[in-house]
């Protein structure tokens, strides 16, 4: 099974890029995406019921947005 996968998404005027894996041991996704200098963890909280983004920089999109796209590139929704 593939745990990686790379997509483009415009944000803005600007089309970013994104490459993410996903750890089956944490069930986390570790996000890189362009224009930032560091990698940053896309989370899902089962109690809550939400996502959110942890250990690096800001994404340019909300966590529930970003979690959309990784959902639909990985075939898979939440």
């Amino acid at each position: 099974m593939n745990f990686n996968r790379k997509f483009t998404h415009v944000v803005g005027e600007e089309e970013v890029a994104f490459d993410v894996t996903y750890n089956p041991e944490t069930h986390f996704f570790t996000v890189y995406e362009s224009g930032l200098s560091m990698p940053y963890l896309l989370k899902f909280d089962m109690s809550t019921r939400t996502w959110s983004t942890a250990e690096g920089p800001e994404p340019k999109i909300s966590a529930d947005d970003l979690a959309v796209l990784v959902q639909q590139h990985f075939g898979r929704s939440v």
